[in-house]
């Protein structure tokens, strides 16, 4: 089974600028609860769609890695799994470290909520957390589009005394509104550098996570409750020629009973997820895919380090 690298770092050197003016380039992560809009956020940011979005929490799995490219400027965005209480579940643990992880090595942090939030025990345990970076902190307000009372503001005001965030936007990424001088005040605060990609890189996931997710996707969209969680997605096989993209990809459940639920009367359920994920990646990539998606059991994968760290998820053992 192929195995593939999941956390975005810094692993590109800067290259030779092809720039006679200058640049300004750096890295944002974009830290927050589940289910505050952080990969709406990014997809609105880049004018695509790169992160995989659902209303369902703990959508994002990994750190994804958005690179913006300016003519004077190249900002590279950390989508982060929503930080949350760490539980004994070794993938909510996993999760959590894949948040953290994304504040390393960063120039600026966008620590987003939205406009149901307030200063509970959660945010207390992330308020040091990002404090002690000593980073430029910009608190970002999301879901304006759904402020219909107006509280913006004042669901702003405890975060700002408890995190002095160096500035403070109030955004839709639904709409676009107050996206752009997010971008302008983050470009600003990029350091004078050459750019870390060319400037044709929107990502530098791989294409196997960028299949895999596609298909996950569908999975946090069609199934209810728990299900998703207990489903893991791994592209086994992926090939590319004239033709397009062919591509084999097994959807891992922990259950033998959950396999039927995901198959659906008469393979309809896989059948559909399939062909969405298919017609979402063609979108996505330009060109022609065949997709092929099977549905294994791999009894209580999600508790088991070896298994997980075989699908790419790298849980520690602390």
């Amino acid at each position: 089974m192929r195995q593939y690298g999941i956390h975005c770092t810094r692993v590109c050197l800067r290259r030779k600028s092809l720039y006679t003016y200058i640049m300004k380039s750096g890295f944002v992560s974009i830290f927050g609860k589940p289910s505050v809009g952080k990969s709406s956020l990014m997809n609105t940011i880049l004018g695509t769609k790169l992160s995989i979005v659902s209303p369902k929490q703990q959508t994002t799995w990994y750190n994804i890695l958005g690179v913006l490219n300016k003519k004077d400027a190249q900002v590279c965005f950390v989508d982060t799994p929503g930080y949350h209480k760490v539980s004994k579940s070794k993938l909510n643990k996993y999760l959590v470290e894949t948040a953290l992880q994304s504040l390393e090595d960063v120039e600026v942090v966008y620590f987003v909520i939205d406009q149901s939030a307030y200063p509970d025990a959660e945010y207390e345990e992330m308020f040091p957390i990002v404090i002690k970076l000593g980073k430029p902190i910009f608190l970002v307000v999301n879901k304006l589009d759904l402020d219909t009372a107006k509280r913006h503001e004042m669901v702003a005001a405890p975060f700002v005394e408890k995190l002095h965030p160096t500035a403070v936007f109030h955004v839709s990424a639904a709409t676009g509104a107050g996206v752009t001088p997010l971008v302008k005040a983050t470009i600003d605060a990029m350091p004078v550098g050459e750019p870390y990609f060319d400037d044709k890189t929107l990502t530098s996931h791989p294409i196997e996570l960028i299949v895999a997710d596609t298909v996950r996707e569908q999975l946090f969209s069609r199934l209810q409750d728990e299900l998703p969680y207990s489903t893991a997605v791994v592209t086994d096989d992926i090939t590319e020629s004239a033709k397009g993209i062919r591509a084999m990809v097994s959807v891992y459940v922990a259950k033998d009973s959950q396999k039927g639920m995901i198959i659906g009367k008469g393979g309809e359920l896989i059948a559909t997820i399939k062909d969405v994920a298919r017609k979402n990646l063609v979108h996505f990539l330009g060109e022609r895919v065949e997709l092929d998606v099977r549905v294994k059991v791999e009894k209580n994968w999600n508790r088991k380090l070896v298994t997980m760290k075989h699908f790419g998820l790298a849980v520690s053992k602390k």
